[in-house]
């Protein structure tokens, strides 16, 4: 999935997914491009970790669509 989204589009998928404020802000990273392993460091979680919640957050776009 291309995380290429404008910022209207970001604030609708959001709110009609109902993403809580972890999700919000990997949501947001993955716009701007960042690395597993930065979001890792600035979310204070394993990349392990960010990749379970970029998957959830995956599942939740896709169902919105």
């Amino acid at each position: 999935m291309n995380f290429d989204f404008t910022k209207e589009e970001f604030e609708s998928i959001s709110k009609r997914a109902m993403l809580n404020d972890e999700l919000i802000k990997i949501f947001e990273m993955k716009i701007k491009g960042y690395s597993i392993t930065k979001m890792s460091m600035e979310l204070n979680m394993s990349e392990r970790t960010v990749n379970r919640r970029i998957k959830e957050l995956k599942k939740k776009i896709y169902r919105v669509l």
